[in-house]
């Protein structure tokens, strides 16, 4: 297979173009989790569970909001990006403009919102340094952009040098015994030198961003594609983050902690499956325009890659999470361990998930990744209000793992017209049971 796969590498001009921004993007993102890790680590050992669970708890809330401010234009975006650059400044210049208003109200109204629910001056201040990212997120249109246009080394450095910066300073903060404000600076000051990089590398390459326009007619289109997708992100976001969340408000903020060095550690591997959609997704579309067989070999192929490489992940962390926990965070967070061992499986559904949403992106059936997202949300709310008086960790482990189940596998078989991707998604769930015949195959080709 390996011989094949270079071979095809080697003949295919086009496809050097996608595996040298694939190469790009697993590169810096290998790099940015190898020195993400490090810091984490590093930063939840000086804080202990009881700062690092409500740092994580305040973060959790405003990533929560955030997607809202994002107006679901994101996949929308990328997706006219692909399809009409030559349109580009037209439509990075209406997202920018839409994701600043929305931005910039939410970030008010949460502030608001918080400040009337609580007296403490350190969660308020959280509050007000984590959220400002939100007036950041309008320049991550350029990021689209990049991705578009196949050019992720840019993201990839840029990234990488603020991170590469930040780690030194947060690193130099535990060292000085720096408080949890302190962090909470450096969080949102980060974000700020990586939107600066990001906009130098768009200006040396491609242009100025002041050439961006904004019609009004193109944001009320996107306005009127994106309220399905709004939804699903927010949905998606809640059976990511809710746990946390009502950790935070049913327990207590030490547990909380807990539970983030189990989800560290299990969505560490997150990347993965959306720098391959990243990478793979315009070859997809490209091949839907072609020729359909090759447009549904490319699907199944796409599919079998992400649920592979979820199971070598998945797997031997399961079994080895309490030694994991041990050598990494200390015996202060031993109660992470068995929520590891049962939130890792999440990684098998969130990489067929995540297939499937670039399926589900090509065919255009945003309002079935709604249905499924919001279903999933809901169910894992629900898990998460049962579960968590009576199991604690695990039990949040449990809801978020069952969510996903159902959201991105099993709500594939609820309608006709997903139906084959869900039988592509069973068939990469029993994977190894086809090795055999996929080496064949791959030998014939």
């Amino acid at each position: 297979m390996l011989e094949f796969f270079f071979k095809r590498i080697h003949k295919h001009s086009g496809f050097k173009r996608y595996f040298k921004n694939t190469t790009w993007l697993l590169g810096g993102q290998i790099f940015r989790m190898g020195l993400g890790l490090f810091v984490s680590v590093a930063v939840a050992r000086h804080l202990g569970p009881g700062d690092f669970g409500l740092y994580n708890y305040v973060l959790s809330i405003v990533l929560l909001v955030g997607v809202v401010g994002q107006l679901g234009l994101q996949q929308l975006a990328k997706r006219e990006l692909v399809e009409s650059p030559e349109r580009h400044d037209e439509i990075m210049g209406t997202c920018f403009v839409l994701n600043l208003l929305a931005g910039v109200t939410i970030y008010a109204v949460m502030l608001i919102f918080v400040a009337t629910q609580t007296d403490r001056s350190l969660v308020l201040g959280l509050f007000a340094l984590l959220g400002s990212s939100l007036l950041l997120s309008p320049l991550s249109c350029i990021e689209l952009w990049f991705q578009s246009q196949l050019r992720s080394d840019l993201s990839v450095l840029a990234t990488s040098i603020s991170l590469a910066l930040f780690a030194g300073l947060k690193v130099h903060a535990i060292i000085k015994g720096a408080g949890l404000i302190t962090f909470g600076y450096l969080f949102i000051f980060e974000a700020i030198v990586l939107c600066l990089l990001q906009v130098y590398f768009y200006r040396k390459h491609f242009g100025s961003i002041f050439q961006w326009q904004i019609r009004w007619p193109t944001a009320l289109s996107f306005l009127h594609k994106s309220w399905p997708l709004i939804l699903s992100g927010l949905a998606v976001t809640v059976y990511m983050r809710i746990d946390q969340i009502m950790l935070g408000a049913m327990l207590n903020e030490k547990i909380v902690g807990e539970y983030s060095v189990a989800v560290r550690i299990s969505a560490l591997w997150y990347f993965i499956p959306s720098m391959l959609a990243t990478s793979l997704f315009p070859a997809i579309l490209n091949a839907r325009k072609h020729s359909v067989a090759l447009y549904e070999k490319r699907l199944q192929a796409y599919f079998d890659l992400n649920a592979g490489l979820a199971y070598v992940i998945c797997l031997p962390l399961s079994l080895a999470a309490p030694w994991v926990v041990a050598i990494l965070f200390g015996a202060e967070y031993a109660a992470a361990a068995p929520i590891l061992a049962i939130h890792t499986w999440s990684s098998l559904f969130v990489f067929l998930g995540v297939a499937r949403g670039q399926y589900l992106v090509a065919e255009q059936m945003f309002k079935f990744s709604m249905y499924c997202t919001v279903t999933g949300a809901f169910v894992n709310i629900f898990l998460n209000y049962y579960l968590i008086p009576i199991f604690g960790g695990p039990g949040a482990a449990i809801a978020t793992l069952s969510s996903q189940i159902l959201s991105a596998f099993i709500s594939s078989f609820a309608w006709k017209g997903t139906r084959n991707a869900g039988l592509m998604q069973l068939a990469s769930a029993f994977l190894f049971f086809r090795l055999r015949s996929i080496y064949h195959s791959s030998s014939k080709s």
